[in-house]
């Protein structure tokens, strides 16, 4: 059934025709501070406003069927997830809303500057261009929890990513910055691990996954991949001299690590990712490709605009009302792909207040390359498998050449 259910979903991209406000209610906590200072890197019991309860009204797949629920989960305790189906052919997802004022303001202000450019060349795994890197092509991958709450805007190193995932958290979203062709040390602000992350990340080979820590039930996850060859660990409890806290933000976004460190000690034990998406050959386009301008995009609680840029040749991303730079030398992140996968959640095993994104299965998929636009499905019978892209008719949708974006997002993109 699973591998029927990406080729059924063209009927919920064509049904996307009516827009409406997802309405963010925000919940006022207050951050146990003192307790991060004991735990050194482990934040992941520092309650911030990134994991407040949110009423935003996304649709629900269960055994009874799809509904759309608004009420937020306030239940503190861990608990065994309902079963929750992959998504249901047909049933559109919903639209972003029209306003960034619901989506609060971000941290440091620091002017935009134009993306910097990749290096040219062929063939880095995950962008199909050449390397800087130091570590050449025989280099790991390592992916890298990076937090996107207002506060942790600007990020340090997130332009130079050759692939990023966005995906919820609670209340706003969190980014997996997965790293290889690039020559970038200092990475952050990075924040805890989620049990979302292992599949997503277990057709890239075997990474090194960076992130600052966890509950105990992720540790035993993640531990888990270890022992089962799916990745190394590299969080603060292993080796605290990888990671670092800088004191010009408050906890927990002041979380730092060293790249060239991590890769030095476990690069042996990891491996060169393999590709994730298929590249275009020089000169071709998708074969059903609109052209495109620009897209909204809402994961959780976090809105962003992705507009073309016809100097850069690349998708220039926009949070919080603002361009999203690099922080030490304003740099906008800039990409060549933009895609956006229709994904449902569930509750996380590990702690029921926590979504778990269902990554294997399908739903609607747009697909933004170059300057343009190409609707249709996404599939992955499991999670060895690569999510594999189709248009309507059923032809395989590839990549230009360069750097990537993905949204897993149970909200409707708004295109331009």
């Amino acid at each position: 059934m699973l591998g029927s259910i990406g080729r059924r979903v063209p009927a919920a991209v064509a049904a996307l025709g009516t827009r409406r406000l997802a309405l963010i209610a925000p919940v006022l906590v207050v951050a146990f501070v003192g307790a991060a200072v004991a735990m050194g890197g482990d934040d992941s019991t520092v309650r911030t406003t990134e994991e407040d309860t949110v009423d935003h009204p996304r649709l629900v797949s269960t055994s009874k069927g799809v509904s759309t629920s608004s009420k937020p989960t306030t239940t503190t305790t861990p608990v065994e997830p309902d079963v929750v189906q992959p998504p249901t052919a047909g049933v559109p997802l919903e639209e972003v809303p029209d306003s960034d004022s619901a989506f609060g303001s971000p941290g440091d202000g620091v002017a935009a500057q134009p993306p910097e450019p990749w290096p040219q060349g062929c063939c880095a795994p995950l962008t199909n261009l050449g390397f800087d890197s130091p570590y050449g092509p025989n280099g790991p991958a390592m992916a890298v929890k990076v937090s996107n709450a207002p506060q942790a805007d600007p990020h340090t190193g997130l332009n130079r990513a050759d692939l990023i995932y966005e995906l919820r958290v609670i209340g706003v979203s969190r980014f997996i910055a997965v790293y290889h062709s690039r020559d970038v040390d200092v990475l952050g602000p990075i924040r805890s691990a989620r049990t979302s992350d292992p599949p997503i990340l277990a057709a890239l080979g075997t990474p090194i996954v960076a992130y600052s820590g966890g509950n105990p039930r992720v540790y035993e996850v993640f531990d888990q991949r270890q022992a089962d060859g799916f990745l190394m660990n590299a969080r603060y409890n292993i080796n605290s001299g990888w990671f670092f806290r800088t004191t010009d933000r408050v906890l927990p976004h002041n979380f730092y690590g060293h790249r060239n460190a991590i890769v030095e000690a476990l690069g042996s034990r990891a491996t060169p990712p393999t590709p994730q998406f298929t590249f275009l050959a020089d000169g071709t386009r998708n074969a059903s490709s609109t052209p495109a301008s620009r897209i909204d995009v809402v994961v959780s609680g976090t809105k962003s605009s992705w507009t073309w840029d016809d100097a850069s040749q690349m998708w220039l991303r926009s949070q919080y009302g603002r361009p999203h730079v690099n922080k030490e030398n304003g740099a906008q992140i800039g990409r060549t792909s933009v895609i956006v996968l229709g994904t449902q959640y569930r509750q996380s095993t590990a702690d029921a207040r926590s979504p778990e994104a269902i990554t294997v299965g399908g739903g609607p998929a747009w697909v933004l390359t170059g300057n343009t636009l190409t609707t249709g499905t996404w599939h992955r019978e499991s999670e060895r498998d690569t999510f594999e892209l189709r248009d309507a008719s059923d032809n395989p949708i590839g990549l230009l050449s360069g750097p990537v974006y993905v949204a897993l997002t149970d909200v409707a993109p708004a295109v331009g």
